[in-house]
């Protein structure tokens, strides 16, 4: 018995290293399971985000990504709050939603996974009520050094040398963070039993909802992983109704640059000055606009406002 009526298939050529044979076998699959299945090949002109709109008008109870985190990305969003699922086949450099779900880089595993896996609801992020974000959105340096990310990811390494000058030419900005739930409630508690609690930390007790802080950028994100497999927030799910809010507060331009180096390739370092809350909003004010990005793509500058839709997105996961 077909385990999926309708399938649609996206497959990005262009996406990490995996060739036609990773490709083919990941089709003959899904042919194997599902009564129907149309594929798609991305491509110059394609619009991803309205063929997955239109594949779901059209029956499909399934949508495969086939692709990295910006395949993934342009589906998931056309699936929010949809009932036809996701399934991800990571053919990526980094593939960081499939690692926070725990599915297999290899093709073959992760169709097991379509094959056996059940169905999870995770929650999604947006920005400003219009811009959804599955990995990590930020403010800050961040946002300016992701399109230099994504060209070093490319083959240009000269641009890696660009990116170092423009992290250590930013100074810290004073940010106000604005809680929906009181600030000593958003505190995560677990930093507390891997340092002693000091006057810094104190003050995060506080029955306001708001706080403010010098620091270098701010994360806010769905899962613990973004950019470079970046172990941004250490802790976050992807499906307990909250935000994890990572504030990089009064490192030095050295201490960053070593930081975000520790942390690449899914490494968790813990660094005392990582300060960490959880809530459902927050919202990102400060005097000078800083840039902001939801999953590397620029949405403007602050003001911005982040909130999580709970269970937004059906995946299929191990």
């Amino acid at each position: 018995m077909a385990k999926f009526r309708r399938v649609t298939l996206f497959q990005n050529p262009a996406s990490g290293t995996h060739g036609v044979q990773a490709r083919e076998q990941v089709r003959a699959r899904l042919n194997a399971i599902s009564e129907s299945v149309e594929e798609v090949t991305i491509a110059d002109g394609i619009n991803v985000g309205e063929r997955a709109v239109a594949a779901i008008k059209d029956g499909a109870d399934l949508i495969v990504a086939a692709g990295g985190d910006g395949t993934v990305r342009e589906i998931a969003t056309a699936l929010v709050g949809k009932d036809a699922q996701l399934a991800i086949v990571p053919l990526g450099t980094f593939n960081n939603l499939a690692l926070s779900l725990s599915i297999p880089r290899e093709p073959a595993a992760a169709c097991d996974i379509i094959e056996f896996g059940k169905t999870r609801k995770i929650d999604v992020g947006v920005a400003n009520d219009n811009h959804y974000f599955f990995e990590a959105s930020g403010v800050g340096v961040d946002a300016e050094l992701f399109p230099i990310g994504e060209e070093v990811k490319s083959g240009r390494f000269q641009n890696l040398f660009r990116a170092i000058l423009l992290a250590l030419s930013r100074n810290q900005i004073r940010v106000e963070l604005r809680f929906d739930r009181p600030v000593g409630e958003a505190y995560n508690s677990s930093f507390r039993g891997q340092s002693k609690m000091n006057r810094r930390r104190r003050r995060f007790r506080s029955a306001s909802k708001s706080v403010s802080m010098r620091c270098s950028f701010i994360a806010v994100a769905n899962g613990p992983y973004y950019g470079s497999n970046f172990h941004i927030c250490p802790g976050a799910t992807v499906d307990d109704g909250l935000l994890s809010i990572s504030g990089f507060r009064n490192f030095s331009k050295l201490e960053l640059i070593r930081h975000l180096w520790s942390i690449t390739g899914g490494r968790y370092q813990y660094h005392p000055k990582l300060e960490r809350f959880e809530a459902a909003t927050v919202e990102i004010v400060s005097k000078k606009p800083l840039a902001a990005h939801v999953d590397g793509v620029p949405i403007g500058s602050t003001p911005v406002q982040f909130k999580v839709l709970p269970g937004a997105l059906k995946v299929i996961v191990p």
